[in-house]
């Protein structure tokens, strides 16, 4: 039999419905003829393009992430002192936080999913490992170059993870109360103030 003929265009309108969905539903609750009827397409054709709505949060975040990642990997070659590289970082992540914001409860409730979802917290193991080498390679280009104290790249690299997805998880809980970005902004400015090596002990 042969394959049905589906445009490729098919792939972000199940994503852009499946968003509607979990936003609307919750990641949990929500099921694939939800989606289905969302996008308007039968639940065959839905299944044809992603087996279960696991890989359609799968690929909607690892856009986001992958955008991240290529932002803070450009900066490794770069010339400039290592703190001001990390503050160009912080310019450009929190645009994308602004940009994506509106899926951190779709977020949020994925990663729940990795309690007891092997493949999920396969993933996020796998993108958290190549951010944070990334990270940890930054700290220690500061720490090389004399601009940085001598400190455990990997526990400052965790201490920036923990930041940004703690205060995102903040910021789904209690809104109100919880200004992302300055306190992000803050605290990483903190962090550089330890880091960064007084003219003294140079």
């Amino acid at each position: 039999m042969p394959r049905p003929d589906v445009s490729e265009e098919r792939r972000p309108q199940i994503v852009e419905a499946a968003i509607r969905v979990f936003l609307r539903k919750g990641y949990r609750k929500a099921t694939m003829p939800d989606v289905a009827r969302e996008a308007g397409l039968s639940v065959g054709g839905v299944y044809w393009y992603f087996k279960g709505k696991d890989e359609i949060v799968l690929s909607i975040l690892d856009q986001v992430f992958q955008s991240d990642l290529r932002d803070l990997n450009s900066l490794l070659d770069l010339d400039a002192p290592t703190a001001e590289r990390v503050r160009t970082y912080i310019v450009q992540y929190v645009k994308h936080y602004d940009d994506y914001s509106w899926l951190d409860p779709v977020g949020i409730q994925f990663y729940a999913e990795s309690v007891h979802d092997p493949k999920v917290r396969g993933f996020i193991s796998k993108y958290l490992s190549h951010y944070r080498q990334a990270l940890v390679t930054l700290i220690e280009q500061g720490i090389r170059r004399g601009e940085f104290k001598q400190v455990d790249s990997l526990d400052v690299a965790n201490s920036i993870l923990g930041l940004e997805e703690g205060l995102s998880m903040l910021t789904v809980a209690d809104q109100q109360n919880v200004h992302w970005k300055e306190s992000f902004q803050t605290a990483i400015e903190l962090i550089l103030t330890g880091l960064i090596k007084k003219e003294t002990e140079k």
